[in-house]
């Protein structure tokens, strides 16, 4: 780094000295990320900022964070769990990431075009700076087209300051993440007192608490593992499996406790807790059943074998943290644990998810099909007396038998979204996912966008001048087509000129909605979504 120490400013140096103390504070990884870009949009003056880290399964880069009008594009085409990436040969940011030098260009020549042919956005200037902390290297942090003018200097070099303060910053919330992941207390709090809250639950003594406890298993494992004869792929079919799992239980605000083998075990907390878990269970079949589908068009060999099951229970159990001041794993202890298991051992021959009584009744509203109960008798191995519970086997869910629309549309069409789409459809007991108003604060945009999607049973995709240069937009209904339960279940509703294949080519074959000339939209929309099947 050269140190043109002059060349920063009294307000530089009371710049950094801010942004250490802030940096310092944060915990949660993904509201550090996008406090690192936020800060070095306004250090430089850069409308278009991002983080790109190295891949610790591949040799790739990928967006980690990002700033600008296609931020979000960009991380759903180019983010870790992308099927593009973006090479360590043959890009800037590869480049400085091997170098370990940092890089200015006022007129960007041969930039990686993965992104700017994609965005039909031109990088005009840029600065890249690596993110190191001793001897690892985490990847860069780049700054794009700055507003007044060319980048200087001074840019170079009061990025390279940031930017070591963000590798520490980084290093650490990774620390956090993975220190909790590793403890039985991995969770999707994103919130930093919380996550500090839960790091001090290991230290603190035992307690009672009345909470719900899930496994989930995948049946049929075993016979998976003899088909694929290759170790990499058992690993990345298990490593898919238990990533939809755990990102089921975070969903639904809970902790993965337990990686179990081919399983999770998971907690949920609170008042609501069963019907968390009760939701949880039903996201987690619905994502299978996807994933089966995926490998089903990868294998020779039929895998109906496959099926999941999972056991929900509701009870008291002792939380805390057990072992050693050197190694200490939070866990539950209590018959519901105990019966959970057995009930998701249980749950196979067409039964999915199985609970208890008390899991049952506090969850009953959002239930609209399950067995009767029938007595489960749960009993240590070699033991002749057991007790007896009610188990009940759920088929269904209020929210599955409701229709469910995801709007897709451009940002500069949210007016007619709230004018014109948002009432009519609530008036009709219609619900609808309108990303404006239903990504939490501090969210990560494209995993709530997937899981939206996933839970909706119709898309409504607005077509306007708009939309058709939207990148975002093409990849929702991308997302829509692919994810195979909206298969011909997208509708396009033309407010302008537009035509739907200049949206997506797949919406040329769809039956439209023309509000482009209609006096009275709200009629039509109201006698077009009123006819919607959710099934």
């Amino acid at each position: 780094m050269t140190e043109n120490l002059e060349l920063l400013t009294r307000d530089d140096f009371q710049a950094l000295a801010q942004s250490s103390r802030t940096l310092t504070k944060e915990l949660s990884l993904e509201i550090l990320l996008n406090t690192i870009l936020d800060t070095a949009g306004k250090l430089t003056n850069s409308p278009e900022t991002s983080i790109i880290l190295r891949n610790e399964r591949q040799p790739t880069l990928y967006f980690a964070a990002a700033t600008g009008e296609e931020a979000e594009w960009v991380l759903s085409s180019f983010g870790l769990h992308s099927d593009q990436q973006v090479p360590i040969d043959g890009s800037k940011a590869g480049e400085v990431y091997k170098s370990g030098i940092s890089m200015v260009e006022n007129i960007v020549k041969d930039h990686f075009g993965g992104v700017d042919d994609e965005t039909n956005k031109v990088t005009k200037s840029m600065v890249c700076v690596p993110l190191v902390v001793g001897d690892n290297r985490l990847g860069v942090m780049q700054v794009l087209n700055k507003i007044d003018g060319d980048y200087s200097e001074r840019d170079r070099i009061i990025l390279e300051y940031f930017a070591d303060q963000a590798s520490v910053a980084i290093r650490n919330a990774r620390l956090v993440e993975s220190l909790l992941a590793h403890s039985g207390l991995y969770g999707a709090s994103r919130q930093t007192d919380k996550l500090i809250a839960r790091m001090n639950e290991l230290e603190q003594e035992a307690h009672s608490e009345t909470l719900s406890v899930l496994f989930a298993d995948m049946r049929g494992f075993t016979q998976l593992c003899q088909s694929l004869l290759d170790p990499g792929i058992v690993q990345e079919r298990l490593s898919e499996f238990i990533t939809i799992l755990s990102h089921a239980v975070l969903d639904h605000d809970g902790i993965v406790n337990k990686v179990l083998g081919d399983g999770v075990m998971a907690l949920f907390q609170g008042k609501d807790c069963s019907e968390r878990a009760v939701k949880c269970s039903f996201y987690m079949v619905r994502e299978f059943e996807l994933m089966k589908a995926r490998w089903n068009e990868e294998s020779n060999q039929q895998l109906d074998f496959l099926d999941l099951g999972v056991g929900i229970v509701t009870d008291q159990v002792i939380l805390g943290g057990i072992g050693s001041g050197d190694m200490r794993d939070y866990t539950a202890i209590g018959t519901a644990v105990n019966l959970s298991a057995a009930f998701e051992s249980n749950a196979r021959n067409g039964k999915r998810i199985l609970c208890d009584q008390v899991t049952y009744r506090n969850a009953k509203q959002i239930i609209v099909a399950a067995d009767d109960a029938v007595d489960f008798l749960l009993q240590k191995p070699g033991q002749d007396v057991g007790v007896k519970y009610k188990c009940y086997n759920i088929r269904e869910l209020d929210s599955d038998k409701s229709v469910s629309v995801f709007l897709s549309h451009s940002h500069e069409d949210s007016h007619f979204i709230e004018k014109k789409l948002l009432e009519p459809l609530k008036k009709r007991g219609i619900r609808t996912w309108y990303s404006t108003a239903d990504i939490p604060k501090g969210a990560l945009w494209t995993a709530e966008i997937r899981k939206a999607i996933s839970e909706s049973n119709w898309m409504a995709v607005v077509v306007s001048r708009n939309s058709a240069q939207s990148k975002w937009v093409r990849r929702e209904i991308d997302l829509g087509v692919a994810s195979g339960h909206l298969d011909n279940r997208i509708i396009p509703i033309i407010i302008d000129d537009t035509s739907p294949g200049d949206v997506n080519d797949y919406l040329a074959a769809m039956q439209a909605i023309d509000l482009s000339s209609s006096p009275d939209a709200e009629k039509v929309l109201a006698d077009r979504f009123s006819k919607l099947d959710p099934t």
